[in-house]
Parts: structure tokens; sequence; C-alpha cells
């Protein structure tokens, strides 16, 4: 698809992120221990997101839980954001994508957006999925954020940094995989 077709095809998913710390690997001066705070109590919230295929453009929507009005209120923002184009969804069969109201706005919708469900179990074929690791390895990890919302304005920062330029998601796009299906 070209970037500026008539329709946009979106990779969709969801993730959760955490005020716990993330833990990976980090450079650290050889024979000490990095110390990791914690919160003592976890707070988290629900990324919904979506990737255009052809622009690497990410909508992105924030909620305390994952149920099927905050999925609509995604869908909704993704609607908006595409006005005037047809929306090809790429999309897992988390149980609240088939709640009955979201069920009927997308059957009042269908000029506007289509579904297309993935397999169960079937993470690596949704390519969102490499966004959430990288902005989780890259921007979250290791840190303890003093509050909810500032963990929220870092994963979003994150999201801006990279969002419409396709040409800096290697981490998404540039796998043999993803080359040998576009081709």
């Amino acid at each position: 698809m070209k970037p500026n077709s008539e329709e946009a095809l979106v990779f969709q998913d969801e993730t959760e992120i955490h005020r716990h710390p993330i833990l990976t690997r980090m450079w650290w001066a050889k024979g000490s221990q990095p110390q990791v705070p914690s919160p003592g109590e976890n707070q988290k919230k629900v990324a919904y997101g979506g990737i255009d295929y052809a622009s690497g453009r990410i909508t992105c929507t924030v909620a305390d839980t994952k149920n099927g009005y905050n999925f609509l209120v995604f869908l909704i923002t993704l609607v908006s954001a595409y006005a005037g184009r047809k929306i090809r969804l790429v999309c897992d069969n988390g149980r609240f994508h088939q709640t009955r109201v979201v069920k009927q706005w997308l059957k009042d919708h269908k000029e506007l957006i289509q579904i297309f469900w993935l397999p169960p179990y079937c993470p690596s074929l949704n390519l969102i999925e490499r966004l959430w690791g990288h902005l989780k390895r890259t921007v979250i990890a290791n840190v303890l954020f003093e509050t909810i919302n500032d963990l929220v304005r870092a994963f979003c920062g994150g999201v801006s940094r990279v969002n419409g330029r396709r040409n800096k998601m290697g981490f998404i796009f540039d796998h043999d995989d993803v080359k040998i299906r576009a081709a």
C-alpha cells in the first residue's frame, strides 16, 4: 500500500505499562550491581495502538483497563485520524474486541473500517508487537517513574519520537519475514 492510497493497512494491539519497572540488560560498571527501585504498589495503564504499514503513522489512546468501551474509543479515534480513507485493521481475537457494542459499531461503520482477525496466539504476525517491545526496552525499562502520569508521558514521548518515521522503525519493518510478505 502506498502512503497516500485510499485505504490504510493498520496493525492494532494493546499493551500494559506498569509503574513496576521492566528490567532489561543495561551497561553498568563491572563488579557492581545496578539498583532499580520499586514503587511498592504497582499501577498500570493500557495503551491501545495502531501502526500504519505504509507510513509508520501511529495512532494511540491510553486507558485504565482493557475492555470493549476503551477499544471502541480507540476505534473512533482511528477512524477520525483516517477521515476519508477506508481502514483495513489487523487485530487479535481479544474478547473485548468482540463485545456486542463493538460488533454493532463495526457493522454500522463497515464502509470506514474492516477488521482482519489474526489466529489465536500469534503475536509474531502483528507488527505493532515489535513497537511495544521496542518502547518497553528503550523508553521505560530500568526506570522507576515518580507517578503513573510520568510513565504515560514517557511512553507517549517514545511513540512521538518514531511516529510517522517508518525509516526509523527498522525494529519493526527490517525483518526477513516482513520483507518476504511485502514482496
